[in-house]
C-alpha cells in the first residue's frame, strides 16, 4: 500500500499537479477563472458564464459555434504546456533523455485541462435542456463540438513540436555545447547551472508515453547527458516560443478581416485567445529573462504603462464625422457660458416651440402630451424599449408615437427607441412595412457582442494598423467602429445616418425630438447631442430655489459647441453609441475640444432620462399647459422601480473590503429613482396642467398566467446586462410585457389616447 502511494504520488502527472499549485499560480488562476465562468461564479449579472455555454456565431449558435470555441481552447492547452514546460522542464531531466519530450510533457500535464473539458461539456448539455429545452441526443451533439475542436487544434499545433524537437534538437545541442566551451566565462556559468539544476531535480518514478503506456523512470543519473540538458531544453524552449510567436501573429493577420462576418469568432472564443496570450507572454519572458523574469515582467509593464501616455502611441477614439485636424475647440466655462446666454437660450427656444407648433397641428382638439423616457442596461434595455413601444403604439392604434414629442434615456433604450423612431419615419413615407413585425424586434436582438470583443483582442490591445473614411475624414478602426457596423448591419442600415439628417424631420414634428445626452467624464456634464440646439436644457435657466438644487448640473451644446469641427456631420451611430459606452466593452470617445473632453454611458448622469424629460417641460410649461390635456412621462424601463431589500449577516473580510463600493453601484439606480421621483413632485406642483406618470417595466421575476410560460419560472433570471442576449433570455423579456402591472399600463394608455 505504501509503494503504490509512493507510485501514485511521485507520478508524472501528480508532480506536476503539485508543483502549479506550489508555484505556478498565475497559470492556474486562469483556469480557475474559467470553471469560475462556466460554473455560473463569475459575473453572472453580466452574462459571461452564457457566452461560453452558448456561443453565438453568425446570428445563431450551432455546431460551428461550439466547435470555433473547442478550436480555441485547444490553443489555451498548448499555451498552458508551453508555459509550463518553460517553467518547469527543467525541474524533470529525463525529459531531455526521451524522445518528443514537449508531447509526452503535454499529455502528463493535461489532467487539469481534461477535469475543465469534462465539466465544461457537462454544463454545457445541462443548459442546453434547462434552459433551450432541446433533448439529451441534440444537446450532447451540440456540446460534442467542443472536445472535437480542442484535438483539432491541438493535433495541428502538436505536430510542430512532433517534428522540430525531433529533427533538430541534437544539432542544436552541439552547437550551443561548441559555443559554452569557447568562452570561459559561459563555461563557469553553464556548469553553475547545471549544479543548480541537479539540486532541483524532482523526484519522478514514472510517466504516461504517446501510447498511454506507463514508463518507469531510470533514476541512475546519467552524468554523460546531464552536461547537455541545459542546451537540449534551450533549443525546446527556443521552439515553443517560435510557436508562440506564430500563434501571436496568426491572431494579428486574423484582426485584418475583422470586418467580415465570417471572422467575427464568438466573443468566448475571442476570451479565450486572449488568456492565451497571457499564458504565452509568461512563458516568452521566462525564457528570455530567466532568473530575472518577475523584474522583466515588471519593468515591461511600467513601460508599456509609460508608452501609453506618449501622444504618437496612446489611442485616441474619434466620434465619426467631426474634423479633429482644424484647430480644437477651446472647452473652459467662459467657453460653455458665451454658448449658454440669455440670447442663445431664447433662439433655441424659438426653435423648439416652432416644433411644438408644427406637433400641435396634428390635431384638433388639445392633445395629451408623451414625453418619452427609456432606461439604459444594453441590448436588454434596448430589445424591451423595442418590444414595449411595438406593443404600446399597435394597442393605441398608432397614437403612441404621434402624442409622443420628445424621446430622452440612456444607453441601449435609447437605440431601441431610436430604431423604432426610424421605423415609424419609415411607415409614414413607404406604407408598405408593418413596423409592429417581429422581424424588427428579432433584427435588434441579434448579438453585437463577437465584433467588439475581437476587435479588442485583435487591435486595440495591440496595435490599431487599419483605417476607414467617413464623411470625407481618415479615422483608425476600432472597437467602436466595429460595434457601429455589427448595430448598423444588424438594423438593416437605415440609422446610417448624420445628426444633421434629422433636422427637418425634427423640426417639423414628423418625428419626436431625440435628445442623446451622454456624460462628459471631465466634469460631470451633459452633452446634448441634438440636431436643433437646446442650449436650454441648462439647469441655469431654472428659477425655482427648490429645484435648483435638485438639477445643478449645467450641460453643453454639442451643436454650437463643435461647429467649427462639423457637429451637424456627427454619424448618428457614433451618437448613438457615445450615449452607449459600456465601460472596457465600447471606449469613451475623444472630441476635438482643448483639453479633450472624454465622453461616456449617459446612464452614469441619469439612466432613465426622467431628468431631461422635466427639464424639457419645465422649459415650456406656459405653452404645453395651454396647448395640451395634459402631460404623460412614460417611462420604458427595464429594471424593477422597488429593489428588494437584501439582508446580508456575517460577511467575510473580502465582502466587507468590497461592499462600500459594491452598494454604491449596487444602489446607483436606487437614488436616481428617488431624485427622479422628487423632480416629478416638484413637477406637479409649478405645471398649471395635469401631470401622469406610467411605467413599462421589465420584470423577470412577475408571475405569467400563460401556461407555456409557467414551466420556465424556475429560471426566470432577470437578462444579463450585455450586448448579446441568449434565446432564453428573449424569450423572458418578450413575455414580461404580458405582466400585470404591464398590461395594466397598456390598458390606461389606450384609454387615454383615444
Amino acid at each position: 500500500m505504501k509503494k503504490r502511494i509512493h507510485s501514485i504520488v511521485y507520478s508524472f502527472p501528480f508532480q506536476l499537479i503539485l508543483n502549479h499549485f506550489k508555484k505556478n499560480q498565475l497559470l492556474l488562476l486562469c483556469w480557475v477563472l474559467l470553471f469560475s465562468i462556466i460554473n455560473g461564479g463569475f459575473a453572472k449579472g453580466l452574462g459571461i458564464p452564457y457566452l461560453f455555454l452558448s456561443p453565438e456565431y453568425l446570428n445563431e449558435v450551432s455546431f460551428q459555434s461550439y466547435l470555433i470555441v473547442g478550436l480555441t481552447l485547444g490553443g489555451l492547452i498548448v499555451a498552458f504546456n508551453i508555459a509550463s514546460y518553460i517553467l518547469d522542464g527543467y525541474k524533470f531531466h529525463f525529459i531531455s533523455t526521451i524522445t518528443k519530450p514537449f508531447s509526452k510533457f503535454s499529455l502528463n500535464n493535461s489532467l487539469i485541462p481534461i477535469a475543465f473539458i469534462i465539466n465544461y461539456v457537462i454544463q454545457v448539455i445541462n443548459y442546453q435542456m434547462l434552459y433551450e429545452f432541446m433533448g439529451f441526443w441534440q444537446a450532447s451533439i451540440l456540446a460534442s463540438a467542443v472536445p472535437l475542436g480542442i484535438f483539432i487544434s491541438i493535433f495541428i499545433l502538436q505536430l510542430y513540436f512532433w517534428f522540430t524537437n525531433k529533427d533538430f534538437r541534437e544539432v542544436l545541442a552541439e552547437r550551443v555545447e561548441k559555443r559554452i566551451k569557447k568562452l570561459t566565462i559561459g563555461r563557469i556559468a553553464a556548469v553553475k547551472y547545471h549544479k543548480d539544476l541537479k539540486k532541483q531535480q524532482t523526484e519522478v518514478v514514472g510517466f504516461f508515453d504517446l501510447k498511454f503506456k506507463w514508463v518507469k523512470v531510470n533514476q541512475q543519473d546519467d552524468k554523460k547527458i546531464f552536461g547537455v540538458i541545459n542546451s537540449i531544453f534551450d533549443q525546446n524552449h527556443l521552439n515553443t516560443v517560435i510557436a508562440e510567436l506564430f500563434i501571436f501573429v496568426i491572431i494579428l493577420i486574423l484582426g485584418a478581416f475583422r470586418d467580415y462576418p465570417y471572422f467575427q469568432i464568438p466573443a468566448a472564443a475571442s476570451a479565450v485567445l486572449f488568456i492565451s496570450i497571457i499564458l504565452m507572454a509568461v512563458g516568452a519572458i521566462t525564457f528570455w529573462f530567466r532568473s530575472w523574469a518577475i523584474t522583466g515582467a515588471i519593468t515591461i509593464f511600467f513601460l508599456i504603462n509609460y508608452l501609453s501616455t506618449v501622444d504618437f502611441i496612446s489611442k485616441t477614439h474619434y466620434a465619426h464625422g467631426l474634423d479633429y485636424e482644424t484647430e480644437a475647440t477651446l472647452y473652459s466655462q467662459n467657453a460653455i457660458d458665451k454658448l449658454s446666454n440669455d440670447t442663445v437660450i431664447n433662439e433655441d427656444k424659438n426653435t423648439t416651440l416652432k416644433i411644438l407648433n408644427n406637433w400641435r397641428q396634428r390635431f384638433e382638439q388639445k392633445p395629451k402630451m408623451i414625453l418619452l423616457t427609456a432606461s439604459g442596461g444594453g441590448q436588454r434595455a434596448a430589445y424591451w424599449t423595442m418590444n414595449a413601444l411595438q406593443k404600446a403604439d399597435s394597442i393605441t392604434n398608432g397614437n403612441l408615437f404621434k402624442h409622443t414629442v420628445s424621446i430622452s434615456g440612456a444607453s441601449g433604450g435609447l437605440i431601441g427607441a431610436a430604431y423604432f423612431r426610424e421605423l415609424k419615419y419609415l411607415e409614414k413615407k413607404n406604407n408598405d412595412i408593418n413596423i409592429y413585425d417581429s422581424q424588427y424586434l428579432s433584427n435588434i436582438g441579434k448579438e453585437a457582442l463577437n465584433p467588439i470583443i475581437f476587435s479588442l483582442l485583435t487591435n486595440d490591445i495591440f496595435f490599431r494598423y487599419q483605417s476607414f473614411d467617413y464623411g470625407g475624414y481618415s479615422y483608425p478602426k476600432d472597437r467602436g467602429y466595429a460595434f457601429e457596423q455589427k448595430l448598423n448591419r444588424n438594423l438593416g442600415g437605415i440609422l446610417n445616418k448624420r445628426i444633421i439628417d434629422y433636422k427637418e424631420p425634427e423640426l417639423k414634428a414628423e418625428i419626436p425630438m431625440l435628445l442623446l445626452a451622454p456624460t462628459s467624464v471631465n466634469d460631470g456634464r451633459k452633452l446634448y447631442i441634438t440636431p436643433n440646439s437646446t442650449s436650454y436644457m441648462s439647469s441655469k435657466s431654472i428659477t425655482d430655489d427648490s429645484l435648483n438644487t435638485l438639477m445643478d448640473n449645467r450641460s453643453i451644446d454639442f451643436l454650437r459647441m463643435f461647429k467649427d469641427q462639423g457637429s451637424e456631420n456627427l454619424s448618428f451611430l457614433t451618437a448613438l453609441r457615445m450615449s452607449a459606452s459600456f465601460p472596457y466593452i465600447t471606449p469613451n470617445v475623444n472630441l476635438p475640444s482643448n483639453p479633450s473632453l472624454e465622453i461616456m454611458d449617459a446612464g452614469l448622469a441619469d439612466n432613465f432620462g426622467v431628468s431631461d424629460a422635466v427639464l424639457f417641460l419645465y422649459n415650456f410649461k406656459d405653452w404645453i399647459a395651454e396647448n395640451t390635456s395634459g402631460v404623460i412621462i412614460l417611462t420604458i424601463r427595464d429594471s424593477k422601480k422597488a429593489a428588494i431589500i437584501d439582508k446580508k449577516q456575517n460577511l467575510s473580510i473580502l465582502e466587507k473590503l468590497f461592499t462600500p463600493i459594491s452598494n454604491i453601484y449596487n444602489n446607483w439606480s436606487n437614488v436616481q429613482d428617488t431624485r427622479n421621483d422628487l423632480l416629478i413632485e416638484y413637477a406637479s406642483e409649478w405645471f398649471d396642467g395635469n401631470l401622469s406618470h406610467a411605467m413599462l417595466t421589465y420584470d423577470a421575476g412577475q408571475t405569467i398566467s400563460d401556461d407555456s410560460i409557467k414551466k420556465m419560472t424556475h429560471i426566470q433570471e432577470r437578462a444579463s446586462l450585455n450586448w448579446r442576449l441568449t434565446g432564453r433570455e428573449k424569450y423572458n423579456i418578450r413575455n414580461a410585457i404580458n405582466s400585470s402591472e404591464n398590461q395594466k399600463t397598456l390598458y390606461w394608455l389606450h384609454q387615454t389616447l383615444k
